[in-house]
């Protein structure tokens, strides 16, 4: 039987300066453009199906909850390489958070231009999400 939702399809991420962010996630990311339009501008990842909405917003807004703990994001993008995708972030001329470690994930921050935390991170072997993800590795390798 065929499951009745297939993924998730769109992240939707609040900047106040469209162009400049479009610019920005299209740089640092290699997203290309779907839409762009007077409130919103859609991008997406190559040879891949979610996409990134960009909504107009007059000020900044939060892409974060509080746990008690600390600040969780509501989103982050996997990497099957961090360090190497830390390096081509900074080419690149993100600001960029030190690499933080912890059992089974590493990770670190990027900002957009309003200042929206955006964790790279990459699982391994010891983590629940690793061989799960290890699937559409090997399924983009045939891309």
């Amino acid at each position: 039987m065929d499951p009745i939702i297939a993924q998730v399809s769109n992240i939707f991420i609040p900047v106040t300066d469209l162009k400049k962010s479009a610019d920005w996630y299209m740089r640092m990311f290699g997203m290309e453009m779907i839409e762009f339009e007077d409130r919103r501008a859609g991008l997406a990842f190559p040879n891949r199906e979610t996409f990134i909405v960009l909504w107009k917003v007059e000020k900044p807004q939060p892409v974060h909850f509080e746990t008690g703990e600390f600040k969780m994001h509501y989103y982050n993008f996997t990497t099957f390489d961090l360090s190497r995708s830390y390096r081509e972030l900074a080419a690149r001329g993100a600001v960029l958070s030190e690499i933080d470690e912890h059992p089974g994930i590493r990770f670190f921050e990027t900002y957009d231009p309003d200042g929206n935390v955006v964790n790279i991170v990459e699982t391994f072997q010891d983590s629940p999400y690793y061989a799960h993800k290890m699937k559409y590795r090997n399924d983009s390798k045939k891309d």
